[in-house]
């Protein structure tokens, strides 16, 4: 009998145990879940994350200082500078010499010794961020600017463009040489790319090269160690619009670097601080940068460029004379004199 009673009471104990088994289950599979669509910010646990720009920045020849495409022309076309030179002297009367300048190797942007690496990637990724792709041939003044002309000029116009910046250029291999902090470029992809909505600019390159690349997304993922408390180990893969195409290349094409980092939380899972795990210590961005709306400055580096006419070119906007171009000085008694007022009467 008592055998009997000891087996009714251990199947309804069992029994009774089985709805609470099966919650601890529920919540057990739905806790990554909800975490992977928490805050990337606050990693209370493990969790992930991911976001991407609805427009991707568009590719573009990164137009080598040593190669010289913008001031030689390649493969049967016209040097893009001597095209614009032709164009704005057909509206002014005037060669503005932007091939010229472009062309004298002591203004840094033809080289034909120097570093292979070095060249315009800073004003296309700019370029590629800030401006819609040129998709149609533009003829004007009987010259035809083709989408790759196009895109040479928007990225010599953007050469030198306001900018907010983190880091510092790298110029040694030592590991711990103050680049950027991994914890600094969580928080920009973050805020940038799945807050703000905006595209970031990061130079690849852990060395004296400068390999600039436009972010237009990111996949990450987060564990936290119970051995290891305040710290999270992270996994980035970043998602980067490619400059390694022809100068005729429409469209955008990608590639991906993958970084691993160590993020320091306090209590309440914000991020303080972060080391590079040893696996992207030598493998990981030298600093990041945002093109602001700003205009860039005048004419970029290149000081015969000038942007108006470059938008003409592009957008099929007016140009606006710049006072340098233009035929006659304006002074302010002539300006007032057009407009019908009397300088002499207000001012003698």
């Amino acid at each position: 009998m008592s055998r009997l009673l000891s087996a009714d009471f251990a199947r309804r104990f069992f029994r009774s145990l089985c709805p609470l088994v099966m919650a601890l289950a529920v919540v057990a599979l739905a806790v990554p879940r909800l975490e992977a669509r928490g805050d990337p910010l606050r990693m209370t646990g493990e969790g992930s994350d991911k976001a991407f720009l609805p427009t991707k920045p568009w590719s573009g020849y990164w137009w080598s200082r040593k190669e010289g495409k913008l001031v030689k022309g390649w493969a049967g076309n016209e040097a893009p500078f001597k095209k614009y030179d032709r164009f704005v002297q057909a509206r002014t009367g005037r060669n503005p010499g932007a091939h010229a300048w472009e062309a004298n190797p002591a203004h840094g942007h033809y080289d034909p010794s120097g570093p292979s690496w070095a060249g315009h990637c800073n004003g296309w990724a700019a370029a590629a961020v800030m401006e819609p792709e040129p998709r149609q041939p533009r003829t004007l003044e009987g010259i035809t600017f083709t989408t790759a002309d196009q895109k040479a000029l928007l990225s010599e116009m953007w050469m030198d463009c306001r900018t907010l910046f983190y880091g510092r250029r790298k110029d040694d291999l030592m590991p711990f040489s103050l680049d950027i902090y991994p914890h600094i470029f969580h928080r920009l992809l973050v805020e940038n790319i799945k807050q703000k909505k905006r595209a970031i600019v990061a130079d690849t390159s852990f060395s004296r090269a400068v390999w600039n690349y436009p972010i237009y997304g990111y996949e990450t993922q987060w564990k936290r160690r119970w051995w290891l408390p305040g710290m999270v180990h992270v996994t980035t893969t970043v998602y980067f619009a490619d400059d390694g195409v022809k100068p005729e290349f429409l469209g955008t094409k990608t590639f991906t670097k993958t970084y691993h980092y160590i993020l320091q939380v306090n209590s309440r899972g914000e991020i303080i601080g972060g080391t590079w795990d040893p696996r992207s210590l030598w493998d990981h961005p030298d600093f990041v940068w945002i093109p602001t709306a700003d205009s860039p400055a005048q004419g970029g580096e290149n000081p015969k460029l000038d942007p108006s006419f470059v938008y003409a070119i592009t957008r099929g906007e007016t140009a606006h004379l710049h006072l340098a171009m233009a035929s006659t000085a304006t002074t302010p008694e002539a300006s007032l004199r057009e407009a019908g007022i009397d300088p002499d009467a207000y001012f003698r």
